[in-house]
């Protein structure tokens, strides 16, 4: 009877070393995963980061396109402004010119009258 229990106990105990030995080798492989998995996000994280500073680069250089082109666009408008001033004055002056022909005009005809 001692020889069977002694058998049944090293039978076990090789169950146990088999079971022990595919822990370790399923703790191996779940380690592994693990490691790829925080490469991976890790990357992901890098790339993000990259894409959100590409984002704000190109948020930023629309920003300033946009003010430049708001400024220029002011600008345009004062000077149209101011254009419409001066055309005010050219105006008064093209009234004059028409005047002054019209002046003309009844002065050579009364000299070709008399």
């Amino acid at each position: 009877m001692e020889a069977t229990s002694m058998e049944e106990y090293m039978e076990r105990i090789r169950v146990l070393d088999a079971l022990e030995q595919q822990a370790m080798g399923l703790s191996r492989m779940l380690t592994t995963y693990t490691d790829r998995l925080q490469e991976r996000l890790e990357q992901r994280i890098s790339i993000e980061e990259a894409t959100d500073d590409a984002t704000l680069t190109s948020i930023r250089n629309l920003q300033a396109a946009i003010n430049q082109s708001v400024g220029q666009r002011r600008s345009l408008v004062e000077k149209c402004v101011q254009l419409e001033r001066e055309m005010d004055g050219m105006q008064a002056i093209s009234q004059q010119v028409q005047e002054i022909r019209q002046l003309l005009d009844v002065m050579e005809y009364a000299k070709r009258k008399s």
